[in-house]
């Protein structure tokens, strides 16, 4: 078995394929075995056949190394140490989902209530935002309005009020 020629075979391939001399990987295959068949001394047939023992080889071993044999016990052992993984990582992302809820709750409050104002607002800016009955009157023409409050008794004729018709 010569695992170079065999090398040599599958890296011409490759080439044959890039270049768009062959059509596929096994049309690339038997191009390159061709190649090699007339420049080598060795016939077709006996490369032929260590490429087929070579296969043959590697198809036993692959089934041999994925068949671990494994105890009970050990399965248990390792479901177990996956589900305590599985459970703390759960557990791990339920709190921060949960200390994130409350971050997100707290900014909303936060964002809610910053645009309202406070008592203590309310109470500095009310004297400032009243303006005084003085400046009221000297607004309106030097006059108050008679529904403010301030007015006397001649001001306002009672007969407007309750006017009968008689008049």
């Amino acid at each position: 078995m010569d695992v170079e020629r065999i090398q040599k075979i599958n890296s011409l391939a490759v080439e044959l394929m890039k270049k768009g001399l062959a059509t596929d990987r096994e049309n690339a295959v038997v191009q390159a075995e061709q190649i090699y068949r007339n420049t080598d001394t060795e016939s077709y047939t006996s490369l032929r056949e260590t490429l087929k023992e070579v296969r043959a080889d590697a198809a036993p071993k692959k089934e041999q190394e994925s068949t671990v044999d494994l105890s009970q016990e050990q399965i248990k052992d390792i479901l177990e140490k996956n589900t305590k993984f599985l459970v703390s990582t759960i557990k791990d992302f339920q709190e921060k989902m949960g200390g994130m809820e409350k971050e997100l709750e707290a900014l909303k409050t936060k964002l809610r209530y910053q645009s309202i104002p406070t008592a203590k607002e309310i109470i500095v800016e009310a004297p400032q935002a009243r303006p005084k009955p003085a400046e009221t009157g000297k607004a309106n023409g030097g006059m108050q309005h008679p529904r403010s409050g301030n007015y006397n008794e001649q001001d306002v004729s009672i007969e407007k009020f309750f006017y009968m018709g008689s008049k």
